[in-house]
């Protein structure tokens, strides 16, 4: 999984921003707000001529549509050509696999780097801190904080509960 931190480190570098929206345009992803089923959050497309595109439900707020198009935008980028709901109905093979790194990938777009900096330098935060001041939620948090600790790149954090 560090690779998919390097990807989201290297976009953030080459483009400036970590904005998953800036990035679509960056990238030439086509991005719309959609009515989409209830169920329905988020989900990521390619057309005949390899364009990706990413719908995000309208009934999202800021936060949740800024985490919807990064987690999005990781499968366009990490698994291009995949249709995760055709694999779940045709195969049941890899699916929770490619979710897994797309919210990996969300997380690590999205988690300032002065976060980290912050918990390395002064005062380690809770990993509840952390999901609020990154409006992600807590799972994908969770999820960022225990593969970055098995390859090696965690931060200090603290285990107290913290009111956000």
């Amino acid at each position: 999984m560090k690779m998919i931190r390097e990807i989201a480190d290297k976009l953030e570098r080459q483009y400036g921003t970590s904005s998953p929206f800036e990035l679509c345009d960056y990238l030439n992803i086509e991005f719309f707000r959609s009515e989409l089923p209830e169920t329905v959050r988020g989900l990521c497309f390619q057309k005949d001529d390899n364009c990706s595109i990413i719908l995000i439900s309208s009934s999202l707020d800021e936060n949740e549509s800024r985490y919807c198009c990064a987690h999005e935008l990781g499968h366009a980028l990490l698994h291009p050509g995949l249709n995760a709901q055709v694999m779940a109905d045709l195969t049941n093979l890899c699916v929770p696999r490619l979710e897994h790194e797309a919210d990996y990938f969300a997380a690590c777009l999205l988690i300032d780097p002065a976060i980290e900096e912050w918990c390395e330098m002064y005062e380690p935060l809770t990993l509840k801190n952390i999901a609020c001041l990154a409006g992600l939620p807590q799972g994908v948090v969770n999820l960022w904080h225990e593969t970055a600790e098995r390859d090696g790149t965690g931060i200090r954090w603290k285990k107290s509960e913290a009111i956000c």
